[in-house]
């Protein structure tokens, strides 16, 4: 399978390395309207542990492959470009964290694609109609008037229209916590990485 530019930045075009211990790294989710995190660019949601499954209809190979581009993403640094979206608690918006990953590890420049993976820590803001604005408008499909979404209490709104929808976001993040219990959060990255700062990878990367 090909891989994009961007994701030959995650990939050591070698067979992939079995990572004694835990490798951390840093990604971000979209928040689901039921409380859950998804994958911003794959549409299933996290639980926590992941195991990693190549999904490319004419592969039957176990992931990550060096071949490949699947295997579960994060970056080394938690300043990466690929991290600039605010966090924020709130359905269509993303949240950040911190990742440990295991077993087979794929790793390059910019971060690494691993086998397993579970979250170990989330940082994100409570939602305000302020930072709602910034962080929904830089989504790739919140203002688009055609679609339509429901919402828990049963309604049917306009994507647009989300920007308005508070709810109760203190329940939000009593949801969110309970999903995923072992999850440390924090209010601001600043915090997050000073708990759970970037690790040296230089020994593993491809010479």
């Amino acid at each position: 399978m090909t891989r994009s530019p961007f994701q030959d930045q995650f990939s050591a075009d070698r067979p992939a390395t079995l990572v004694a211990g835990a490798l951390r790294g840093y990604r971000q989710w979209e928040v689901t309207l039921d409380m859950r995190l998804k994958a911003v660019t794959q549409n299933h949601v996290w639980h926590s542990p992941m195991r990693a499954i190549c999904r490319h209809p004419e592969t039957d190979h176990a992931a990550p492959h060096a071949d490949c581009a699947c295997g579960i993403y994060a970056c080394h640094r938690p300043d990466d470009d690929q991290l600039a979206t605010r966090s924020v608690l709130h359905p269509g918006c993303v949240v950040t964290g911190v990742v440990e990953a295991w077993g087979r590890v794929e790793v390059g420049e910019r971060g690494f694609r691993a086998q397993h993976s579970q979250i170990v820590a989330l940082e994100y803001a409570m939602p305000t109609q302020a930072n709602l604005v910034g962080a929904l408008g830089e989504s790739r499909y919140i203002f688009d008037e055609r679609r339509r979404t429901a919402l828990p209490d049963g309604r049917v709104v306009k994507t647009v229209e989300l920007v308005l929808y508070l709810g109760h976001p203190r329940k939000w993040q009593d949801r969110l916590s309970a999903s995923y219990p072992s999850v440390k959060v924090f209010e601001d990255r600043a915090s997050m990485v000073s708990a759970y700062p970037p690790v040296d990878v230089s020994g593993l990367l491809p010479r």
